[in-house]
């Protein structure tokens, strides 16, 4: 199943309700359209967060929205307008998480052991809490490694417990816990190089 883009020009009098009532119907390209239209930027920024390949990240968002398209009948629609966008937005970011978590998993070339020692495996790491404001840390996620990036979005931004993580990527908990401990210390340090390069640009302009 292909998305399709043709309505993509056309000036679209659909609502959302009637877009998804029209989605399950064989056949009608328009309804499903609109939806891809109205949320593909969305899922793309969600996407973007698990891998920084933009062809990588556009084939979790048309995967999603395929799902999307086929768990249709599942989704419960709220009477509400304005309820129903936020509910519908929600379910989809849930199956786009799902999808990206997936394409991680599956990709053969990550090695969840490659820079973590046996000692500490063993160790349950202290969480670190910081001061980052959230704006900064998106900036700073795609300069972390992969799997850290992935972690830190399951943990800190979609609400997935270790043992949650643990079980999707089929990794031991400890080894969860060790690489949100190594992000949140990559995304200091280089927050802190940030606001020196910042103070040290400022003290050259004599500001």
């Amino acid at each position: 199943m292909k998305i399709i883009k043709q309505y993509w020009g056309r000036k679209d009098s659909l609502s959302l309700r009637k877009a998804l009532e029209s989605c399950p119907i064989e056949g009608d390209e328009r309804g499903q359209s609109f939806v891809y239209k109205r949320y593909y930027g969305y899922l793309m920024a969600i996407a973007l967060r698990y891998t920084n390949e933009q062809m990588e990240a556009e084939e979790v968002v048309n995967e999603s929205f395929i799902k999307c398209f086929r768990r249709l009948s599942t989704f419960v629609m709220n009477a509400d307008d304005e309820i129903l966008d936020k509910t519908f937005k929600a379910w989809l970011a849930r199956i786009t998480v799902n999808t990206a978590i997936d394409a991680l998993r599956a990709k053969k070339s990550v090695d969840f052991f490659d820079d973590i020692s046996a000692e500490e495996l063993k160790t349950h790491s202290v969480m670190i809490s910081d001061s980052l404001e959230v704006e900064d840390i998106l900036k700073l996620l795609n300069r972390i490694p992969e799997i850290q990036r992935s972690i830190f979005n399951m943990f800190e931004i979609e609400g997935y417990s270790h043992e949650e993580i643990a079980e999707k990527l089929n990794i031991p908990e400890s080894t969860s816990r060790t690489y949100l401990t190594r992000a949140k210390q990559r995304l200091r340090k280089l927050y802190q190089e940030e606001i020196d390069v910042l103070q040290n640009s400022k003290i050259l302009k004599g500001g």
